[in-house]
């Protein structure tokens, strides 16, 4: 082989390892696992204090998933090298969130100590998901020989919370979202029993009820979480029938169960970074929680502006001003959408943005992305576009400033408007008594999937309401709400800023009718919806004289004029057509859209 051939082989050899490489974390934050000190604590020393230690993942790599780390030694010792700080490395280099638990040894304590404190530890994870940036319902154990004994204790003896509990912590399930067990500890009751680990945890002579009930092959159910099993065939410490026996227990509930046993390799081997064959035991792990979505990153989901923290946010929405063309200066709006990770669509207007100017019905668009703070949007025409600290700078192929763009932030002129004399008012921040099912946030804001209490006919409605940030989402999966008169007609509520203005987007009239204008605001940006309706007339006989008619404003611009309604409710609507009156109601399509200062003037 030609040296230089090798000397690039080499290299792309050394760069594979390395991507591979656990990441050398800093060091971990420790906290006590029971502040106010364990149950039956037998001292005050830190063998009587459990610890969780904190590996956070790098910020751009963290998924929000955690994993609580519970190193071997046979119940007597903790092997928080090669099973806890390079275990939680490792996963550092997922993304995952890892928690090295250490808890309660031999010969001060036997069980139920090491359960307790591996539960209390999943119960501090996922009541405290928030101040580590992890999603609770993705909040899995992983152990080592003794220590995945535990690990499959906790896999099998779990509450849903205790509701009574006056600590917060104690509320939260102590179920796993899913299990890792390597060369684990499992059966108590056979022939491959690690009779040391069993003596550590239960005594010499244990009750017969006792032992069975912590053989773990034995207690599995169709609750016990998704696992993962590593092994290896010359382990003579800890022998591979146990992780057979767990498996076969787990096919056996139909729970979902990966089993993996290498031919070579001694108890004990952590990563078994020397081993090239064994080692490769680890990737195999993470393609199992790669394809259960474990190392997904979490979609956002924000329903208020003080609590974003992605930086796409502050890039998307409104930019209005002048640039250079060649009949002059020209007013110009664009609307920026996010689409998540970085990625946007912009959307020009000439003459202004919709509502503001725009000559229609001519638009421009372009995709961009984020790159070292700033977006950069292809060319449009013969024009392209980068966005910096909410200015909008438009340039010609040569780089030749066309002109730049302020970002603006609309207000609806019907914003905060004042009930007049006469006005039902529905919500104004106070309580949610005037609706079935009523719902009110700890800010204030009234949540979707209301039914008005009061029954109307004809009348103005007005209702302030904010879509979420869901930046990843798109159509009718971004911001749906509804907002139906007499729970007959929907005026959709959608996050459809900057798309055409179809039925089923904000301001349409859902299966009937789409709006003469898109004037709906970026998300998590407060809009009004001010509503004339004129309820259908009936005769004598029940039969239809005149059909319902609407005119909607949207934003404090019209976009539908008297329009008349069909004599069928619009699809989904909860109230038949008919001459009863009928209630305002709010929908709930799963997304946090929220409502402040409704209400609503009969016709008199």
């Amino acid at each position: 082989m030609r040296p230089a051939v090798r000397y690039l082989l080499g290299s792309a050899l050394l760069l594979v390892c390395a991507a591979i490489s656990p990441v050398q974390a800093a060091d971990p934050k420790v906290e006590l696992l029971w502040p106010s000190g364990a149950p039956d604590a037998a001292g005050t020393d830190d063998a009587d204090k459990p610890t969780l230690s904190i590996w956070l993942p790098p910020a751009d790599k963290a998924n929000g998933c955690a994993v609580v780390v519970c190193p071997g030694g046979g119940y007597g010792a903790l092997a928080v090298d090669h099973e806890g700080k390079q275990i939680a490395e490792f996963l550092n280099s997922l993304g995952v969130t890892a928690f090295m638990l250490k808890y309660r040894l031999a010969p001060r304590y036997k069980h139920p100590a090491p359960l307790q404190d591996a539960q209390r530890a999943i119960r501090t994870v996922r009541a405290r998901a928030a101040d580590w940036n992890v999603d609770p319902k993705r909040v899995g154990i992983m152990g080592f020989s003794a220590g995945g004994h535990l690990t499959s204790t906790a896999a099998t003896h779990f509450d849903d919370g205790k509701a009574d509990s006056a600590d917060a912590i104690e509320k939260a399930s102590c179920r796993p979202d899913f299990a890792i067990l390597c060369y684990p500890v499992i059966s108590l009751t056979t022939s491959y029993t690690h009779v040391g680990s069993k003596n550590n945890l239960l005594g010499k002579d244990p009750d017969p009820k006792l032992v069975e009930s912590l053989s773990n092959d034995l207690q599995v159910t169709d609750k016990t979480p998704p696992t993962f099993l590593f092994h290896t065939n010359e382990d003579d410490g800890v022998v591979p029938e146990n992780s057979v026996l767990f498996y076969m227990a787990l096919r056996k509930a139909k729970v979902p169960a990966e089993l993996h046993i290498y031919e070579k390799g001694r108890h004990g081997v952590g990563l078994a970074q020397k081993d090239p064959i064994l080692s490769t035991w680890s990737a195999r792990l993470a393609d199992w929680m790669r394809g259960r979505g474990l190392l997904d990153k979490p979609k956002i989901i924000a329903d208020n502006p003080a609590r974003v923290s992605d930086p796409d946010f502050a890039v998307q929405g409104e930019y209005a001003g002048e640039i250079q063309t060649d009949e002059g200066m020209k007013k110009i709006g664009v609307q920026v959408i996010a689409r998540g990770n970085g990625k946007f669509t912009a959307v020009g207007y000439v003459g202004g943005l919709p509502g503001d100017g725009w000559e229609g019905p001519e638009k421009f668009q372009s995709d961009g992305a984020m790159k070292n703070g700033v977006a950069t949007f292809g060319v449009v025409q013969v024009a392209g576009a980068t966005i910096k600290d909410g200015v909008l700078t438009i340039t010609t192929v040569g780089d030749t400033v066309m002109g730049q763009l302020k970002k603006a932030m609309r207000q609806s002129s019907t914003m905060g408007a004042a009930p007049p004399e006469g006005a039902v008012v529905l919500f104004d921040g106070k309580n949610a008594d005037e609706w079935e099912g009523g719902r009110v946030t700890p800010d204030g804001l009234l949540m979707a999937g209301v039914t008005s209490k009061k029954k109307f006919q004809s009348g103005t409605l007005h209702v302030e309401f904010r879509t979420p940030y869901m930046p990843q989402d798109s159509g009718q999966a971004r911001g749906n709400s509804g907002c139906y008169l007499q729970g007959r007609y929907e005026v959709q509520i959608l996050d459809s800023f900057g798309l055409e203005g179809k039925d089923n987007e904000c301001g349409g009239i859902y299966s009937v009718r789409e709006s003469s204008l898109n004037m709906c605001y970026p998300p998590l940006a407060w809009q009004t919806y001010d509503i004339d309706y004129t309820a259908a007339t009936y005769d004598g006989a029940g039969k239809v004289t005149k059909n319902a008619r609407i005119t909607v404003r949207l934003n404090g611009v019209v976009v539908h004029n008297n329009a008349e309604l069909p004599h069928r409710k619009t699809t989904a609507a909860p109230v038949e057509v008919g001459p009863e009156p009928g209630p305002i109601y709010l929908q709930d399509h799963g997304n946090p859209v929220r409502f402040r200062n409704v209400w609503f003037v009969p016709k008199t």
